[in-house]
């Protein structure tokens, strides 16, 4: 994982790479154009002048900051941000194969980890200091949160406070995970039949992390939270409430639509994963004991509800949430995929003999996603046709080949390699 994330720094972050203008930092380091509204939230913590951060757009993902504040200090914005996003994530990957271990054995947990430490979308943010790093760990942090509901059904009010109090606080590094694991969790409790009792306890815990950063930043801060990045979910929502039916538009939108869902499938994850799931997920079903849990279910289930919510509304003004086009709002979709196929190893559930005979065939195509996923985190370093075409279906913000053509421009150096800024 550490291999992966550093191969991905430099002049290799995609975030940065596959634009086609970057920016150029110090020792010729690539950054995405959005490097100084990333860098505003420091500037809000250091106490600098409100005229520096105050057209911040992403001043509510606080927590990252605050993490990354000490490294940040001692070692500057890009390096100590860096620094930070490998420590949470390996951080985040320990608790998530102890988790694994517990719940379904040995096994699992090793296929859980070379998974984690080649998925594509912990190197697509780890080279940059910015809040998106912060996308893998806390999607694994609350599928964890959301399994420990999940799994005791006369589950105390105490534990789905902190559960979901813990999800909350996670909304605070990233607010668009949100939208997965909010929903997720109220389908759980409607599942489990504690929807009218609970549901408005769990709606509670997880907002109220975000609802009381949100008053410190703008009663205690004076920061101006509004902009078209925090507007955009306003904006469709009241798109759908000025409905006027088109008929004609919305059947053309509904035609598109199976495709459209297909292609956000595998490009918002890279798509060796996904594939391997569809596979562990069709094909090898009838031949294991191990069945799609509740959690699995509820997060597969709010991933498809909003990418039809994102993709039908009526058309609204600005900045488009719709489309293959930016595939990378599905990707917290990949603890699924990583939990059912860790799940189809358990040591401890019974193995019947049908399923003996799939198990290499199974092993086989784990080790194939792997060294696909190694492939393309390490395409960097040898200028992948593969990788450029994979980070372009996961962000389409660019011309195809992008990638490939600012490696041959700028040169192929991870960071602790510098040179003169100039191209």
């Amino acid at each position: 994982m550490l291999l992966g994330c550093w191969a991905n720094s430099g002049t290799l972050a995609p975030y940065a790479v596959s634009l086609s203008d970057p920016w150029l930092l110090a020792c010729g380091y690539l950054a995405n154009s959005d490097h100084l509204v990333h860098f505003q939230p420091f500037l809000m913590l250091q106490g600098a002048p409100e005229s520096m951060w105050q057209s911040g757009i992403v001043l509510r993902r606080l927590l990252y900051p605050i993490l990354a504040w000490p490294g940040v200090y001692f070692w500057g914005f890009l390096y100590g941000g860096v620094v930070t996003n490998l420590l949470m994530t390996l951080a985040s990957g320990a608790v998530w194969v102890a988790f694994i271990l517990r719940i379904a054995g040995r096994r699992a947990a090793i296929v859980s980890a070379w998974f984690l430490a080649t998925y594509p979308g912990i190197a697509y943010w780890a080279g940059l200091p910015y809040s998106y790093a912060t996308i893998v760990p806390a999607s694994l942090l609350g599928a964890i949160c959301l399994w420990g509901i999940a799994e005791k059904h006369a589950t105390p009010i105490r534990r789905l406070w902190w559960y979901g109090s813990g999800m909350g606080l996670l909304f605070t590094a990233y607010d668009g995970l949100a939208p997965f694991f909010v929903p997720a969790l109220l389908w759980i409790l409607l599942r489990q039949r504690r929807f009218v009792t609970q549901a408005w306890i769990a709606l509670l815990a997880t907002s109220w992390p975000l609802i009381t950063l949100l008053a410190f930043l703008k009663w205690g801060m004076g920061a101006n939270l509004d902009s078209n990045n925090s507007q955009i979910y306003g904006t469709i929502i009241k798109s759908w409430l000025h409905f006027y039916p088109n008929w004609e538009m919305g059947l053309a939108k509904l035609t598109e639509l199976p495709l459209l869902m297909a292609k956000l499938f595998f490009y918002s994850n890279f798509f060796f994963l996904p594939l391997a799931f569809l596979w562990f997920f069709v094909a090898a079903k009838p031949h294991t004991p191990v069945r799609r849990h509740l959690v699995e279910e509820a997060l597969l289930l709010t991933t498809a509800v909003y990418c039809v919510f994102l993709n039908l509304v009526p058309d609204y003004p600005g900045w488009q949430m719709r489309g293959e086009w930016i595939a990378r709002i599905y990707q917290p979709v990949f603890v699924v995929f990583v939990l059912y196929i860790s799940r189809y190893f358990s040591d401890l559930a019974p193995v019947p003999d049908t399923t003996r005979s799939k198990d290499r065939l199974a092993v086989l195509l784990v080790a194939a996603t792997v060294f696909a996923n190694g492939w393309v985190v390490l395409g960097g370093l040898h200028v992948s046709t593969i990788s450029d075409l994979v980070w372009h279906d996961f962000y389409q913000h660019s011309q195809p080949m992008q990638y490939s053509a600012n490696l041959r421009r700028f040169g192929t150096r991870p960071l602790g390699f510098c040179r003169d800024s100039k191209p």
